[in-house]
């Protein structure tokens, strides 16, 4: 199932869950992630990898995380279909990150309220749209 203009459903959705729900898996997800996704890809111009097990690939556990999953924070915004992992082609993910922090007015009208701290993250980017009530980004540690 489409879901944007460069995004299928199961690169935010884990396997068991697809298997389970197949389309209904969008109703896991909270809609801002989606096109907080499509917004890096169309900024970049680049691929963005997020999961990618519907491709024969290895990433399953980087958007939406079921309750049983062992991957991250019990409460994590995965959990909430509120989080994704991703790496853009060609972009270091600290990179990636220092855009967000340098753009931060452009992405938060998106939804974007978090990022992991770059430092703790160096294969991947870590992004969320959790309620902070703060117009500040909230670096977290993960």
């Amino acid at each position: 199932m489409k879901v944007s203009q460069n995004f299928i459903l199961e690169e935010f959705i884990d396997p068991e869950t697809f298997k389970k729900w197949g389309d209904k898996s969008i109703y896991f997800l909270d809609k801002k992630i989606i096109s907080i996704a499509q917004f890096i890809r169309d900024r970049f111009k680049l691929g963005v990898t997020i999961n990618n097990w519907h491709a024969g690939g290895n990433l399953q556990h980087r958007g939406f995380r079921p309750p049983a999953c062992t991957v991250g924070a019990a409460l994590s915004q995965h959990r909430f279909g509120r989080a994704l992992d991703c790496n853009v082609a060609g972009i270091f993910p600290r990179d990636l990150a220092k855009d967000i922090i340098n753009n931060f007015d452009i992405y938060k009208k998106l939804g974007v309220t978090t990022i992991e701290d770059p430092e703790f993250t160096d294969t991947w980017t870590h992004t969320d749209c959790r309620w902070t009530d703060s117009e500040d980004l909230l670096i977290v540690k993960p």
